[in-house]
């Protein structure tokens, strides 16, 4: 019998050694179809801001580490250099998802990151479909309370739970189930995919509940059916690389549906400053990524600051380009190729 944590390490395990992203399957993010508009600088390089601010949090980068893990025997230390590398760099961070937690509270530590990073945007993790296997309430209040999380971000991720041997694949009720524990919370509520993206039909539904933003988590990135079959689990992936929505489709329609006030976060195969430039430029608040923090921190809380520190050059010269001194000059500044 495996240790507590082990598909947890098991995933890990497949991030790290094998092709396990979906460019180049079918289409990419969707980011390829839009630019940057250029418009000649009245400022000085030096001048330009990247900060922004969520749920009280303020940021020195609109960037957040998407949902990665804990629980896992590998987990404490890769949360640890995460942590300490979000606090160093001004980002956000969400840890993986804590079912586990709740179910054995001995693996608790490995996603309790405040002691190393007590000033970052941090988000607690669990699945919207676990509302029907038994979490409640109340656990999902222990899932942010436990780790002083500023909000709760729940996956909503119906392909990859059919994916899975032993998959939770009872989604009935789930909107009316998410629309109560939005309004008993004090927290705020975000619901997020995991990588196939919230599609327009999901985004008006979604939009009649009280979530407090939303995540699209689009196509592009990290493919669980790729994920799965590398742990001989998922069938045949190729046959479904055309499912999904593309990171950018999800993000316009998203930003369509939504009322302004609501933060729309982007995250799906975003992976250089550039494109973290596109999503802002079209209207997101903050840009997340994945697998390649997972890679980084299994390196070095170092590593990890090493590249954010890239990805921030390569936003700034994006921004420069498009004549944007701050994140509010650049909204608007884009336009669909052709």
């Amino acid at each position: 019998m495996g240790h507590v944590g082990e598909v947890k390490d098991l995933h890990i395990e497949a991030c790290l050694r094998d092709d396990v992203e979906g460019r180049g399957r079918a289409q990419g993010n969707g980011f390829e179809r839009h630019r940057l508009t250029a418009e000649m600088p009245d400022f000085d390089f030096a001048e330009i801001v990247t900060s922004a601010e969520l749920f009280g949090r303020k940021l020195a980068l609109p960037l957040f580490i998407s949902s990665l893990t804990g629980g896992g025997r590998s987990s404490g230390r890769i949360n640890r250099n995460l942590a300490e590398a979000a606090q160093t760099l001004g980002i956000g961070m969400a840890v993986g998802s804590q079912r586990l937690m709740l179910e054995h509270p001995e693996t608790a530590e490995s996603y309790r990151v405040r002691r190393w990073a007590p000033d970052i945007l941090l988000f607690a993790n669990l699945g919207l479909v676990h509302l029907n296997y038994g979490l409640t309430e109340e656990g999902c209040r222990r899932a942010v309370e436990e780790i002083r999380a500023d909000a709760l971000l729940l996956y909503l991720n119906p392909l990859h739970e059919v994916f899975q041997r032993s998959g939770s694949t009872n989604f009935r009720g789930l909107f009316h189930r998410l629309d109560g524990l939005c309004r008993s919370l004090a927290c705020p509520v975000i619901v997020k995919e995991v990588g196939f993206g919230l599609s327009e039909a999901t985004l008006r539904r979604l939009a009649s509940t009280g979530v407090a933003a939303v995540d699209v988590a689009g196509r592009g990135g990290t493919d669980w059916a790729l994920v799965e079959r590398a742990l001989g689990r998922g069938g045949s992936a190729d046959l479904y690389a055309e499912l999904g929505v593309p990171t950018a489709d999800a993000l316009e329609a998203a930003l369509r549906i939504f009322p302004a006030s609501t933060p729309v976060l982007a995250s799906g195969g975003i992976r250089t400053g550039v494109e973290i430039a596109k999503a802002l430029a079209m209207g997101a608040k903050l840009a997340g990524i994945g697998l390649p923090f997972l890679r980084w921190a299994h390196e070095s809380a170092e590593k990890v600051v090493e590249e954010v520190k890239r990805l921030e050059e390569e936003l700034r010269i994006a921004m420069w380009y498009a004549g944007a001194p701050n994140l509010t000059a650049l909204r608007g500044r884009i336009e669909r190729r052709g």
